[in-house]
């Protein structure tokens, strides 16, 4: 009662209701605010309802805070329930553990870890409207989580009760492991950064390396994922991506053009050869128009006469294999149409001596 009588009820009051008001009055404004992103970034839905998941999240979590602050703040609740929650569990010269700061440490992080999520679709919506790209939004998104995130784990500890004089024995022996046992690690975490700073590979580019070919769909600090056109993920280690020899269709250019090898026979009309492959190439829709294709009499072969049509493609639209396969198709097709001929290789073969044949007796 004397509580209810007193002046800390009435400020208690007064915060419990500016800061209803200003959620509720948040829940009001913000269908509003995301109709409008909608509005001016019509092909990032699912990232605008992710955000506004996530908003909704971060001012939910904002208010329990406020009210768990406000029952802590209660004469009665302070008096008895705050120095068993504040009682040790695990005490030393570099840790102070208890409960209470075990679970603020919760909180905190995650309110933390919503307001890094929403600070990421900020800068992302921001880029996307700015049109600065998608590749950059992808490099600053992964750049700002890290960070971040590394920022988030420091406070937590902090306020967990664990002190420098623990963390800096374990940076030593930390080290100690990485000239020993996790060099590989280093230089991925280390090639993540070079690989986002120099931008050689981005998320959306069609790469080849080694014998494998495919679309980048997600850059990591440590590990990218390569996604194949069997939809297969491959998690690459970010060194494979720097030090050795690797294709980029996209680096700087989506428009890229490909060889289509054709051998036809010695009795074929060249002329028509290189009407019919042009023909070819432009009733594709997989070939642009400008750069304008071209046909290259390439060399008389053993047993054919060798052409290369040459074509422009865009990587980003269609993938390199799917180009040349659609190509090989309509070839096919338009040289039974026109009665060119494809050969394969033949042989004579000439015996040493007279080649006799003998009937079996019969009965045998």
């Amino acid at each position: 009662m004397e509580y209810i009588k007193s002046h800390l009820f009435l400020v208690h009051i007064g915060i419990l209701t500016a800061s209803l008001l200003i959620y509720f009055l948040l829940l009001k404004l913000k269908p509003v605010f995301f109709k409008w992103i909608h509005s001016q970034l019509k092909r990032e839905k699912r990232s605008v309802d992710e955000a506004e998941k996530t908003a909704d999240k971060f001012l939910k979590v904002i208010l329990i805070v406020i009210l768990i602050n406000i029952v802590l703040d209660i004469p009665f609740v302070e008096q008895y329930a705050k120095p068993v929650l504040k009682k040790p569990i695990l005490e030393s010269e570099a840790v102070k553990i208890s409960l209470f700061s075990f679970l603020k440490g919760i909180i905190v992080f995650y309110i933390l870890f919503l307001f890094t999520k929403l600070l990421r679709y900020a800068v992302e919506f921001y880029m996307i409207f700015k049109a600065k790209g998608k590749e950059i939004v992808s490099s600053v998104d992964i750049l700002i989580y890290n960070f971040s995130l590394i920022v988030i784990v420091m406070i937590t500890l902090s306020i967990f009760g664990i002190s420098w004089k623990l963390l800096i024995p374990i940076a030593g022996a930390l080290g100690i492991g990485i000239g020993f046992g996790i060099q590989d690690i280093v230089n991925n975490f280390v090639s993540g950064f070079i690989i986002l700073f120099s931008r050689t590979v981005k998320r959306g580019d069609w790469i080849t390396l080694g014998d494998k070919f495919g679309k980048i769909v997600d850059i990591g600090i440590r590990t990218s994922t390569l996604r194949t056109l069997d939809n297969i993920d491959i998690i690459i280690p970010n060194s494979h991506l720097i030090s050795g020899e690797l294709i980029n269709w996209s680096y700087t250019d989506n428009t890229v053009r490909i060889h289509i090898p054709v051998g036809v026979s010695y009795s074929s009309d060249v002329e028509l050869v290189k009407k019919t492959l042009l023909e070819v190439a432009d009733k594709s829709d997989d070939v642009l128009e400008n750069p304008q294709p071209e046909v290259r009499f390439v060399e008389f072969g053993e047993s054919s006469l060798n052409f290369e049509l040459l074509v422009w493609i865009n990587v980003k639209k269609v993938p390199v294999p799917l180009a040349k396969s659609n190509l090989n198709y309509m070839i096919w097709q338009a040289f039974k149409q026109k009665g060119i001929q494809i050969p394969f290789p033949q042989r004579d073969v000439w015996f040493k001596n007279e080649l006799v044949i003998k009937k079996a007796p019969k009965g045998s």
